[in-house]
């Protein structure tokens, strides 16, 4: 697939400034023929917030999105069983011919049971789903950044989790997750994150449009790839 990227900005890094090269047109630089010692060169150490890329990573949330679809089908189809089994317990509750108790008693387990079924159903798929996305989404990740890091020659790439939108650098959630071992906590750097290098390359390496949005159950929208989802149905328990 041809990969085209525009020419990143310079970047400081510890002890020299970087101007990155496209991951998908530069493959390093050749073995100088010399025979002279090499001059000592500085690290080049960057910083990716891995939080973000989640975020602004346009095919994992689609994917995401899609997942979360098929867990609202689910928890609606339970719902509307229990919407059924309510109203055959009422009956129930009302009747006092025993033949009739009976009868609603044996279409009152087969819901239950039919409750149970799509639960099973929804943990095994859901949870295979979830499982090879977020192994896809890794592996793609980790293949970007290998990229970026040899091309431009790269001794160290860190990943961090972090704020993903200006306005939540204040919030006690990151500010907790910021502070938790062993996540990286880069209070201070100039220069070193390429977390919008890494994002803009594996939108490019992998296009896919926007995550569309999903309603939930209770009217909320899902938030992107790396966030909690909505709840699956636990009708069985």
């Amino acid at each position: 697939m041809k990969r085209t990227f525009t020419r990143l900005a310079a970047v400081a890094t510890v002890g020299l400034a970087l101007a990155f090269t496209p991951a998908a047109v530069a493959q390093g630089t050749p073995a100088s023929g010399g025979s002279e010692r090499p001059t000592p060169r500085a690290q080049r150490i960057v910083i990716v917030n891995i939080a973000k890329v989640l975020r602004d990573y346009n095919k994992a949330n689609f994917v995401g999105a899609e997942i979360t679809r098929k867990r609202v089908a689910y928890v609606n189809q339970v719902n509307t069983k229990r919407e059924k089994l309510a109203e055959l317990n009422k009956m129930y509750n009302s009747s006092a011919d025993p033949v009739q108790k009976k009868a609603l008693q044996e279409q009152a387990l087969a819901v239950q049971r039919e409750i149970e079924d799509i639960d099973r159903k929804a943990q095994q798929e859901l949870t295979t789903l979830s499982n090879d996305t977020i192994v896809k989404v890794y592996q793609e990740i980790k293949g970007v950044i290998y990229d970026i890091a040899k091309t431009n020659n790269l001794d160290m790439v860190l990943c961090y989790p972090a704020a993903t939108k200006a306005e939540d650098e204040n919030s006690p959630q990151v500010a907790q997750l910021m502070l938790q071992t062993p996540a990286l906590i880069p209070f201070y750097h100039s220069g070193m994150d390429i977390t919008k290098v890494v994002v803009d390359t594996l939108n490019a390496r992998y296009p896919s449009p926007p995550a569309p949005p999903v309603t939930t159950a209770g009217g909320t929208e899902p938030g992107p790839m790396g966030t909690t989802p909505a709840p699956v149905p636990g009708g069985g328990k």
